[in-house]
């Protein structure tokens, strides 16, 4: 099975060469031109701006990268958590708040909320604070707010 079969598309993020795209439509996460504190998460089409590029930093931060449970398809590790930071200047966390919204925040040791891990079953991106919440496009696609809501994408 590829990425377009996915059932929910909207759910569905890949992580390569630094950036985070939806596997169905293309467009990537985006933290616009606000690098500030507290600053909206997006999905936009893909322009090569630093404010599209991200780095995974995997929590453990093990100093071998491991390449068991690593999903070559999606770009990410299975089940291991890991934090979504920008490349802009002030190098923030993507961070779900409130179970819903994604903003960029400064790091903190060890908030779940900034913490995220690639589920092999779903292939979504789930939160580590909300465990039955991935990253979402807003309106089943049509809308270019990243939010984290309840998983209810499946693979066929």
């Amino acid at each position: 099975m590829n990425v377009s079969q996915a059932k929910n598309w909207y759910m569905n993020f890949m992580f390569k060469d630094g950036y985070i795209t939806n596997t169905k439509t293309g467009q990537v996460v985006d933290a616009g031109n606000r690098a500030f504190e507290g600053a909206t998460v997006s999905v936009q089409n893909k322009n090569n701006s630093v404010q599209q590029r991200w780095k995974i930093v995997y929590v453990d931060n093990a100093s071998k990268e491991r390449t068991e449970g690593f999903n070559e398809q999606f770009g990410f590790h299975i089940n291991r958590p890991f934090y979504i930071r920008s490349r802009l200047p002030m190098k923030r966390i993507a961070e779900c708040v409130g179970a819903n919204n994604v903003i960029l925040r400064r790091w903190r040791n060890n908030a779940a909320a900034q913490q995220w891990y690639f589920d092999g079953v779903s292939k979504t991106v789930k939160n580590n604070n909300w465990k039955s919440h991935s990253l979402d496009i807003q309106s089943n696609g049509g809308s270019n707010n990243l939010r984290c809501t309840t998983t209810n994408a499946r693979w066929w």
